[in-house]
């Protein structure tokens, strides 16, 4: 149970950093702040996500082919390549959505956790 709880709360700090660096990659006006939000935070923040999922993942015994994991995989890199592609451009309501929309839906998967037997079946 310890081993779940600190997996747990490293994802969680993963999520918050990943979060921060978005959010940092936005409302900051100079080009050298927002590369660094982006590329030192956000890289850290999603890097830790990704590894500490992987860990939970073999802890409880689920695979990375079910519907909220691969789903959440595939949303929160497309979510971090439009960030890194907005560094180079100055901030938008669109880019934000191109952003912060994908991020969004990671965090219903991961919260919700449909599964591929609850779509199909």
């Amino acid at each position: 149970m310890l081993l779940y709880g600190s997996l747990h709360l490293l994802k969680f700090v993963g999520v918050m950093l990943l979060a921060g660096g978005m959010i940092g990659g936005f409302l900051t006006r100079d080009p050298v702040d927002r590369k660094r939000a982006v590329h030192g935070v956000a890289s850290a923040g999603l890097l830790l996500t990704w590894l500490a999922g992987y860990a939970l993942s073999l802890v409880l015994g689920v695979t990375l082919g079910e519907l909220w994991i691969s789903g959440g995989l595939l949303l929160s890199f497309a979510s971090y390549v439009a960030l890194v592609l907005s560094v180079s451009r100055p901030p938008s309501k669109a880019t934000a959505l191109t952003v912060f929309g994908p991020l969004t839906l990671t965090l219903m998967l991961m919260v919700f956790r449909p599964t591929w037997a609850m779509v199909l079946g």
